[in-house]
């Protein structure tokens, strides 16, 4: 009997335990994406710290209407059912000694046991997976969160883009709250550009005490210097904190401009 497709991404869930590497896993599973989550339990296998996975994995992927599992004493117990009522969601088991009617959770298991037996990086499997298209030629990724993930695969870079229909009112009004926010901390900051440093500029460094410094290169980084001490030791620094000391050829131009303007 197949199961009806959900209304939407993690309306509807299946989870089980499984052991791997003499080490035992709980597995969640969504009946709308196929997107799978798996955490490892270690040696306590209690309902606390299955339910405990279960509220961080609510927490990313939102509270499931219905959660399907068999009918293992971590699901079965009253910790379990006091969890499903104080969440607000259906808890549904299979019927004893029938897995089967658990079968989406059941198949996830296998799928994910030949993942992890071939890979070297588990986390890497796990990304494989949630990325690569499915029968119906949509990823998990693609149906739980609307956009293919970056994984060691070149893909176009507009697929990482989520097709959402306020992706645009989102970036217009993002750039409006970002500019309002620069100008107020201008304003009250009495901000101001930075000259650019130019290389082989004397400078001192704020914090720091040192001496016969100066400017070597820009770094890679916003508003960022290598700046070169003693010892030919390098330091990385903001240009906040690098004030450009004038040489002696150019602290005496400047004297003499002076008297020369007197």
């Amino acid at each position: 009997m197949p199961s009806n497709l959900p209304s939407y991404p993690w309306q509807k869930v299946g989870c089980d335990l499984f052991q791997f590497n003499n080490a035992t896993y709980l597995l969640v599973v969504d009946y709308f994406s196929r997107y799978i989550e798996i955490a490892a339990l270690g040696k306590d296998l209690s309902s606390e710290k299955v339910i405990n996975h279960l509220r961080s994995i609510f927490a990313r992927h939102g509270i499931a209407k219905e959660l399907r599992s068999d009918n293992g004493p971590h699901f079965s117990s009253n910790a379990f059912a006091k969890f499903s009522d104080t969440y607000g969601f259906k808890h549904t088991t299979s019927s004893p000694h029938f897995p089967q009617s658990n079968g989406e959770a059941e198949r996830a298991v296998q799928t994910i046991k030949g993942l992890l037996e071939k890979a070297a990086d588990p986390y890497l499997a796990l990304l494989a997976y949630r990325s690569t298209p499915l029968q119906h030629g949509w990823s998990p990724a693609e149906l739980s969160m609307g956009r293919t993930l970056r994984s060691r695969i070149p893909v176009r870079p507009e697929v990482l883009c989520p097709e959402w229909s306020y992706l645009k009112r989102f970036r217009e009004a993002d750039a409006h709250i970002k500019k309002r926010q620069k100008e107020d901390f201008d304003r009250r900051h009495r901000a101001r550009n930075l000259p650019p440093l130019q290389p082989e500029t004397y400078a001192w460094l704020k914090y720091d005490s040192l001496t016969d410094t100066k400017v070597s290169a820009p770094a890679a980084g916003l508003r960022s210097y290598i700046v070169e001490g003693e010892g030919s030791r390098t330091f990385r620094r903001n240009h906040r904190n690098i004030i450009a000391v004038p040489s002696e050829d150019e602290a005496a131009q400047h004297e003499g401009d002076g008297h020369a303007a007197r």
